[in-house]
């Protein structure tokens, strides 16, 4: 990528954040205690790309709830959902695959999200390439539920 594309896809994410009226930390994790977001939205932390691996180290951090935001195909390392699903289930951790496209959410992606953090309990981590999708996708499905 070059200098300037590199640019505009920086300010297309701060203009992002700044449209959803939060602030960019939501980006990176949903800490969010003084934010007006859902108790939900509390338990849930946002990240970039995981490999097989890592699902181990996010158990023993306490997480019970993987959610892949990421579309199978983005990149030839990332792992797909189906190898991810098995070593989630293999580890006990509940998974589910809400994949996003580069070109924006749709109503089903905010009602899938919504859907998976009623029916799931526990710390969840939602990751995407970045995770700026996942966060984005977090803060639409979250926004008007009751805190």
């Amino acid at each position: 990528m070059n200098q300037k594309a590199a640019l505009i896809a920086f300010i297309m994410v701060v203009g992002v954040g700044l449209y959803w009226g939060k602030t960019a930390s939501v980006f990176i994790s949903s800490n969010l205690e003084e934010s007006s977001m859902s108790e939900v939205a509390a338990r849930v932390s946002v990240g970039p790309q995981i490999q097989l691996a890592d699902l181990a180290i996010l158990k023993e951090k306490g997480i019970a709830v993987v959610i892949n935001n990421r579309p199978d195909g983005e990149a030839a390392d990332q792992p797909n959902d189906e190898a991810v699903a098995a070593a989630a289930a293999a580890l006990g951790l509940s998974y589910y695959f809400i994949p996003v496209s580069p070109r924006g959410l749709t109503q089903d992606n905010v009602d899938d999200m919504q859907e998976a953090l009623a029916g799931s309990a526990g710390p969840v981590f939602a990751y995407c390439r970045s995770g700026n999708r996942s966060g984005i996708l977090l803060q639409a499905a979250t926004q008007g539920v009751a805190e």
